[in-house]
């Protein structure tokens, strides 16, 4: 039976008159069923001169539990067994000690389940970053899209694409509230400049379906191709033969993005070109102008440099604009330069640290300059390019090892023009002249290119004919030997270059062709053939993202990466930063079939024949191209009211 207390004889135990029966079975309240919280030391806290209100709130403001019956004598408390010990049945007293007082030893803790306090830290660490990044990155999306909506309705009404008000009034904004956060003013006037980008630049479609998907037919190859002539070459003799005034056609020829903007910006240049599907023609006649003119370039760093070069000659002012990567162009270090060439270039906006821009040149100009440090190496090339058109020439000091690759193509087409170009181990001395351009040169393949197509039959076997000239350099005398050591057997004739597979490929072996940025491509699908192979170089995350995907073993070191043979398997989809790299998946899909890309369409943008012609292979006979309707239809449509 349970008895309920009353509030007077709460009152008397608050005095000590508390009887045995109640202190043992009085657990719940005369208003609640609920175990209250009421034991002595609570009694003890109470003060009868202020009333019993203040008491009865305090108790009643505390959870409450059972209380513990006095009359069983004090509460005694032993230790509970865990797993030091099993019991007096075990041989241990409780505890977990033995019959002598000695304590067991402790089991190891599995490094499987042991997980480091750091990595518990770190990974909630991820969580929180990688959260704030994509609320970050969703805002920002929001923003391109709403200063891109205001651009289409300023587009509409025959306005410039950005607002200087509105822009003016958001960068002061953004200023004002980086300040009151304490944030670097330089790096957040760079970040607006960034942030306003993103709404000018293409908008990358998000991707949709399962990828292109790469499983070639590994099969002994006999197919023949038109390899695609250098694109940089291409530019270099056009830039030439416009600048000299000289009549060229030149084809045939890739009209892709860097071909078609060159050809455009001479034209802006008064330069007499026009052009067609596979040629480009200098009509001749007439040099370049510059003299007040606004020239767009593109998106290309190269076509902005030569023309910019070639415009140091003329007295005067020009301007340059290009697409959004250009304008985020550092130019201030070019005037670390140009002062000592007669000339200097100024930001038009100020806001923004590359184009559009003005150059304003016509000053003496020195015989010799020194690059600084950092200096593009395609400025190098296309100031070497530029130089014949100087007064007394031009000696280029300070060229780094990469900068001395450029200048070499360079120096080439300067010879190939009749220029005299010495090229030394840091410097290149350039002779003034009138160039010789030939009215139909000849253009060398691409290296970058066509050395993934040399590669094929290391992959599959066969031969491979590639129509063309092969240019022979440091660089593609390089190619070549380290091909042949592969088990390739290269002759080279005058119109084209004959591949065949006639060793065995080694089973191990080192790879040097990735010192050389743009033939990393082809490095990575060497070195997965090998399958145990070590890579020299410099790589950034493509390769080793890459690597990841197609679940290769590698291993990382000071000069470049080490290849382990196992099995590879590829995991998802991939968005190849480059073109390059996009036909590099193509020629290691040989060894890890079912890579799936997701922007395939760059490589048709670049080289429009090539899927055709990888899809063809083991015989390479592509699908004819489609023939353009001619309209011989001279009727007109006339609007009668």
């Amino acid at each position: 039976m349970i008895k309920i207390r009353k509030d007077d004889d709460r009152r008397g135990a608050s005095n000590g008159q508390r009887k045995d029966d109640t202190r043992s079975d009085s657990r719940y309240d005369d208003k609640r069923s609920t175990p209250r919280y009421n034991d002595n030391r609570g009694d003890s806290r109470r003060d009868n001169s202020r009333g019993d209100s203040r008491t009865n709130s305090r108790n009643d403001d505390r959870p409450s539990r059972p209380r513990r019956d006095e009359s069983r004598g004090p509460r005694k408390f032993e230790k509970r067994e865990g797993p030091r010990g099993a019991g007096p049945r075990g041989g241990r007293r409780p505890g977990g000690r033995d019959f002598f007082g000695n304590k067991p030893e402790r089991a190891p803790i599995s490094d499987e389940d042991y997980v480091a306090k750091a990595d518990v830290v770190a990974g909630h660490r991820f969580t929180d970053i990688s959260d704030i990044d994509n609320q970050v990155l969703n805002l920002l999306e929001k923003r391109a899209f709403l200063i891109r909506k205001e651009g289409a309705w300023r587009k509409s009404r025959q306005k410039s694409l950005v607002d200087p008000k509105l822009e003016k009034l958001l960068r002061g904004s953004f200023d004002a509230k980086a300040s009151e956060l304490g944030l670097d003013a330089k790096l957040t006037k760079s970040l607006f400049t960034l942030l306003n980008q993103f709404s000018l630049a293409d908008v990358r479609k998000k991707f949709e379906g399962d990828g292109y998907k790469l499983a070639p037919r590994v099969e002994p190859l006999s197919a023949s191709i038109s390899g695609p002539r250098s694109f940089r070459y291409t530019r270099m003799m056009l830039a030439m033969a416009a600048s000299a005034g000289a009549p060229a056609k030149l084809a045939p020829v890739t009209m892709n993005a860097p071909n078609k903007d060159l050809a455009k910006a001479l034209k802006q240049a008064k330069s007499p070109i026009h052009w067609d599907d596979d040629y480009i023609k200098n009509e001749g006649g007439r040099t370049l102008h510059f003299e007040g003119n606004m020239i767009f370039v593109g998106e290309d760093p190269f076509n902005f440099y030569m023309l910019l070069c070639f415009a140091l000659g003329h007295a005067g002012r020009c301007k340059f604009t290009g697409k959004p990567a250009l304008q985020l162009m550092d130019i201030a270090s070019l005037n670390r330069v140009l002062p000592r060439l007669g000339a200097r270039m100024v930001p038009i906006n100020p806001n923004n640290p590359g184009l559009p821009a003005r150059l304003e040149c016509g000053g003496a100009m020195d015989e010799a300059v020194t690059l600084p440090g950092g200096t593009d190496p395609d400025f190098a090339a296309a100031l070497t390019l530029a130089a014949w058109s100087f007064p007394g020439g031009l000696t280029i000091n300070g060229l780094t090892k990469e900068a001395r690759v450029r200048v070499a193509e360079a120096v080439e087409v300067l010879n190939d023009c009749g220029i005299t170009a010495e090229l030394k181990k840091d410097s290149v001395t350039i002779s003034d002249g009138i160039p010789t351009i030939e009215p139909t040169p000849t253009l060398p393949l691409s290296v970058k290119f066509n050395s993934l197509l040399m590669a094929l039959p290391i992959m599959s076997g066969g031969s491979l004919n590639i129509q063309g000239s092969w240019p022979r350099n440091e660089t593609t005398d390089r190619i070549v030997q380290e091909l042949t050591n592969l088990g390739l057997r290269i002759d080279i004739a005058t119109e084209n270059i004959v591949v065949s597979k006639e060793g065995d490929v080694p089973e191990n072996g080192t790879i040097t062709l990735g010192e050389i940025p743009d033939l990393q491509p082809l490095a990575l699908a060497l070195g997965l053939r090998l399958g145990n192979a070590t890579l020299t170089g410099t790589f950034d995350g493509t390769i080793t993202e890459l690597l990841d995907r197609m679940s290769a073993l590698y291993e990382e070191t000071e000069d470049g990466l080490v290849l382990k043979p196992g099995t590879k398997r590829w995991d998802g989809t991939w968005y190849s930063p480059d073109p390059i790299w996009s036909m590099g998946c193509a020629l290691s899909a040989y060894v890890v079939p079912g890579i799936l890309l997701e922007n395939h369409g760059e490589v048709t943008a670049t080289w429009p024949e090539f899927w055709n012609f990888y899809n063809s292979l083991p015989t390479g006979k592509m699908k004819p191209k489609p023939v353009r309707e001619k309209k011989d239809d001279t009727r007109k449509r006339i609007k009668i009211r």
